[in-house]
Protein backbone atom coordinates (compact mmCIF):
# COMPACT_ATOMS: atom_id res chain seq x y z
CA UNK A 1 0.00 0.00 0.00
CA UNK A 2 1.83 3.35 -1.15
CA UNK A 3 -1.70 5.53 -0.56
CA UNK A 4 -5.28 5.85 -0.08
CA UNK A 5 -8.51 7.52 -2.08
CA UNK A 6 -10.67 8.89 -0.24
CA UNK A 7 -14.29 10.24 -1.30
CA UNK A 8 -16.00 12.71 1.07
CA UNK A 9 -18.92 14.48 0.56
CA UNK A 10 -19.45 17.74 -1.25
CA UNK A 11 -20.48 19.82 1.57
CA UNK A 12 -18.64 22.08 4.19
CA UNK A 13 -16.93 20.24 7.26
CA UNK A 14 -13.25 19.72 8.89
CA UNK A 15 -12.30 16.83 6.44
CA UNK A 16 -8.80 17.59 6.72
CA UNK A 17 -8.62 17.53 10.78
CA UNK A 18 -10.75 14.22 10.50
CA UNK A 19 -8.22 13.03 8.06
CA UNK A 20 -4.81 13.59 10.13
CA UNK A 21 -6.44 13.55 13.46
CA UNK A 22 -4.33 11.57 15.78
CA UNK A 23 -1.00 11.97 13.96
CA UNK A 24 1.48 14.02 15.03
CA UNK A 25 1.88 16.87 12.34
CA UNK A 26 4.54 19.01 14.40
CA UNK A 27 7.93 16.76 13.42
CA UNK A 28 6.69 18.36 9.68
CA UNK A 29 7.13 21.48 7.83
CA UNK A 30 3.98 21.65 5.59
CA UNK A 31 3.89 23.38 2.06
CA UNK A 32 0.43 24.64 0.34
CA UNK A 33 0.40 24.42 -2.82
CA UNK A 34 -2.85 24.87 -3.74
CA UNK A 35 -5.68 26.32 -1.17
CA UNK A 36 -9.03 26.88 -3.13
CA UNK A 37 -10.80 26.45 0.31
CA UNK A 38 -13.31 28.56 1.22
CA UNK A 39 -13.66 29.12 5.13
CA UNK A 40 -15.47 31.79 7.49
CA UNK A 41 -12.35 34.12 8.67
CA UNK A 42 -12.98 36.96 11.71
CA UNK A 43 -17.02 36.28 10.20
CA UNK A 44 -16.58 36.50 6.65
CA UNK A 45 -16.18 34.21 3.95
CA UNK A 46 -13.02 33.95 2.32
CA UNK A 47 -10.77 31.97 -0.17
CA UNK A 48 -7.71 30.39 1.68
CA UNK A 49 -8.01 28.28 4.76
CA UNK A 50 -3.89 28.52 5.37
CA UNK A 51 -2.40 31.61 6.54
CA UNK A 52 1.22 31.16 4.55
CA UNK A 53 2.23 28.69 2.20
CA UNK A 54 4.63 26.97 4.22
CA UNK A 55 3.99 26.41 7.78
CA UNK A 56 4.70 24.10 10.96
CA UNK A 57 2.71 21.70 12.37
CA UNK A 58 1.29 23.90 14.97
CA UNK A 59 -0.01 26.03 12.67
CA UNK A 60 -0.79 23.70 10.02
CA UNK A 61 -3.11 21.92 12.91
CA UNK A 62 -4.70 25.32 14.41
CA UNK A 63 -5.52 25.99 10.46
CA UNK A 64 -7.46 22.55 9.88
CA UNK A 65 -9.36 22.48 12.93
CA UNK A 66 -11.81 25.24 12.63
CA UNK A 67 -15.38 23.72 12.04
CA UNK A 68 -16.50 24.13 8.75
CA UNK A 69 -14.54 24.91 5.63
CA UNK A 70 -15.34 24.04 1.74
CA UNK A 71 -12.08 22.11 0.06
CA UNK A 72 -12.46 22.38 -3.78
CA UNK A 73 -8.61 22.31 -4.46
CA UNK A 74 -5.82 21.55 -1.78
CA UNK A 75 -2.55 20.43 -2.80
CA UNK A 76 -0.16 19.69 0.42
CA UNK A 77 2.77 18.51 0.71
CA UNK A 78 4.53 17.47 4.57
CA UNK A 79 8.69 17.31 5.29
CA UNK A 80 10.08 16.75 8.34
CA UNK A 81 11.54 19.27 9.91
CA UNK A 82 14.95 20.21 8.79
CA UNK A 83 14.84 18.77 5.51
CA UNK A 84 14.62 19.95 1.85
CA UNK A 85 11.63 21.01 -0.35
CA UNK A 86 11.78 19.82 -4.06
CA UNK A 87 9.69 20.07 -7.18
CA UNK A 88 7.44 16.82 -7.50
CA UNK A 89 5.49 16.23 -10.68
CA UNK A 90 5.73 12.33 -10.68
CA UNK A 91 5.56 9.17 -8.15
CA UNK A 92 9.21 8.84 -9.07
CA UNK A 93 9.85 12.34 -7.91
CA UNK A 94 8.39 11.96 -4.64
CA UNK A 95 9.99 8.13 -3.75
CA UNK A 96 13.28 10.36 -4.02
CA UNK A 97 12.31 13.59 -2.13
CA UNK A 98 12.15 14.28 1.17
CA UNK A 99 8.56 14.68 1.31
CA UNK A 100 6.63 12.10 3.57
CA UNK A 101 3.19 13.12 3.26
CA UNK A 102 1.46 14.39 -0.03
CA UNK A 103 -2.62 15.54 0.07
CA UNK A 104 -4.27 16.03 -3.13
CA UNK A 105 -8.00 17.02 -3.32
CA UNK A 106 -9.52 17.68 -6.64
CA UNK A 107 -13.17 18.58 -7.22
CA UNK A 108 -14.56 19.46 -3.28
CA UNK A 109 -15.34 15.11 -2.96
CA UNK A 110 -11.84 13.35 -4.11
CA UNK A 111 -8.75 13.33 -2.14
CA UNK A 112 -5.45 11.20 -2.57
CA UNK A 113 -2.97 10.69 0.36
CA UNK A 114 0.24 9.40 0.29
CA UNK A 115 2.77 8.42 3.13
CA UNK A 116 5.86 6.75 3.42
CA UNK A 117 5.15 5.97 6.39
CA UNK A 118 3.24 3.05 6.76
CA UNK A 119 1.46 3.60 10.01
CA UNK A 120 0.10 7.26 9.02
CA UNK A 121 -1.37 5.08 6.37
CA UNK A 122 -3.00 2.86 8.27
CA UNK A 123 -4.00 5.92 10.83
CA UNK A 124 -5.39 7.68 8.08
CA UNK A 125 -7.25 4.94 6.66
CA UNK A 126 -9.09 4.30 10.44
CA UNK A 127 -9.54 7.63 11.18
CA UNK A 128 -11.47 7.45 7.53
CA UNK A 129 -13.90 4.73 8.77
CA UNK A 130 -14.46 6.06 11.75
CA UNK A 131 -15.24 9.07 11.20
CA UNK A 132 -17.75 7.70 8.50
CA UNK A 133 -16.32 9.29 5.51
CA UNK A 134 -18.09 8.02 1.96
CA UNK A 135 -15.36 5.62 0.86
CA UNK A 136 -11.80 4.91 1.29
CA UNK A 137 -9.88 2.48 -0.44
CA UNK A 138 -6.04 1.76 -0.70
CA UNK A 139 -4.35 1.73 -3.66
CA UNK A 140 -0.71 -0.22 -4.15
CA UNK A 141 2.23 0.90 -6.89
CA UNK A 142 0.38 -1.30 -9.54
CA UNK A 143 -2.99 0.08 -9.55
CA UNK A 144 -1.75 3.52 -9.17
CA UNK A 145 -3.76 5.44 -11.37
CA UNK A 146 -2.34 9.26 -10.70
CA UNK A 147 0.36 10.33 -12.88
CA UNK A 148 0.90 13.69 -11.77
CA UNK A 149 1.71 14.38 -7.87
CA UNK A 150 -0.09 17.96 -8.03
CA UNK A 151 -3.85 18.70 -8.66
CA UNK A 152 -3.02 21.49 -11.65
Amino acid sequence: MIGLNIRVKNATDNFLYKIFNGIDLSGYIWEIAEDDIMCIKNGEHTQGLFNSNIMNGEEFLSCISIDDYYMIFADIKAYPVGYNYSEIDSYEDYLISDCQIILLCADSTFIDFYSKDMTILEKVYENCINYGLEEVTTFTEENDSRTRMSIL
